[in-house]
């Protein structure tokens, strides 16, 4: 390309860090610029607890976020083995993942180290159980994640700007592609009514001698999970449709410490480092692909955006697929000119 491109994220949690980090890498004489009105600690990645573990994820896009798993597994996998793996606050775990039946292991379980079906003397130790699996994944220190995305990016020359959009027609004229990875933001710029809130409430307690991650779904589809992590561990959890609120909620908060209390008795001598309640954005379909209707704009739009409870599962993968989209535009621009 003979002169710089300029591409504007819309976005500063895990999915638009990524995205603008991974655009900046692959992509030659292209100038980046961050977009957001929240940047880490306040986004919603920052309260997630940062297991990876496909969760809350389209029925419909099975194959494709498998796919997109996977690649951040291995983006995980290489990161850990660097020397920068406390700095990105990634840790490598194992733990068991119960559930009520199991017709079939998950279509990632022959990628991942170490997957195995529970036995059943296994399951005596955790009465009630009725079929579970063991493997290793990993968990994230999001903040530690976001902040080093964030330092990288602005040392390798990306700009960022502080400002709410209303849409992005207000800055269409200044970029030559635009992507949006602005979460629940889309429903506002892009009046986008199929995605909507799932609210999870987490507690952090510091118990250093959890070393594994549990995760049980039981028969009334309470989601309950232990996860350790780098300096704390994650109790959780709540999946909720129709409440938008960000504020802890105390029924909640005694609701999943009793299940995981349940789970792990040995968390009640644990000490509750903090609390946090957050909106997951959920879509029936993640949306990922290039803005085909959008009229009157100067600029091209790649969306990045409605990936639920998994954004930590599948960031680098979408990451890397929305770079692609981006460049096949750019190059498309640069032969009209």
């Amino acid at each position: 390309m003979d002169r710089n491109f300029r591409v504007a994220v819309v976005g500063a949690g895990a999915t638009g860090l990524s995205t603008a980090l991974c655009i900046q890498n692959r992509i030659q004489n292209c100038d980046v610029t961050i977009i957001a009105e929240k940047f880490s600690p306040s986004t919603t990645s920052d309260g997630s607890a940062g297991l990876w573990t496909p969760f809350i994820v389209p029925d419909k896009q099975k194959e494709i976020v498998t796919r997109w798993a996977l690649q951040t597994y291995r983006y995980l996998w290489d990161m850990f083995h660097s020397e920068a793996a406390y700095q990105y606050g990634v840790q490598l775990i194992s733990g068991f993942n119960f559930c009520q039946e199991m017709k079939n292991e998950p279509p990632w379980s022959k990628n991942v180290v170490g997957f195995r079906r529970l036995g059943k003397e296994e399951l005596k130790d955790y009465p009630g159980r009725e079929f579970g699996v063991f493997y290793t994944a990993f968990t994230i220190d999001v903040p530690s994640l976001l902040s080093s995305f964030l330092r990288k990016f602005r040392e390798q020359g990306g700009f960022v700007i502080a400002k709410k959009l209303k849409s992005l027609q207000e800055i269409d004229s200044s970029y030559d592609v635009i992507v949006n990875c602005s979460g629940l933001g889309a429903a506002e710029l892009l009046d986008d009514a199929t995605i909507k809130p799932k609210r999870g409430q987490v507690i952090r307690v510091k118990a250093p001698w959890i070393k594994h991650f549990y995760i049980d779904i039981d028969k009334s589809d309470d989601v309950t999970y232990i996860l350790p992590g780098v300096n704390s561990v994650v109790l959780g959890g709540t999946s909720q449709d129709g409440n938008n609120s960000t504020e802890d909620n105390q029924a909640d908060i005694d609701g999943i410490r009793e299940r995981c209390l349940k789970l792990m008795p040995s968390l009640r001598d644990s000490k509750v480092q903090g609390t946090w309640a957050g909106l997951r954005p959920y879509r029936e379909t993640l949306r990922l692909e290039i803005d085909k209707v959008t009229a009157g704009l100067k600029a091209k739009i790649v969306h990045n955006y409605g990936h639920g409870g998994s954004g930590l599962t599948l960031f680098w993968g979408c990451a890397e697929d929305a770079t692609n989209l981006v460049l096949d535009l750019l190059k498309s621009r640069k032969a009209r000119l």
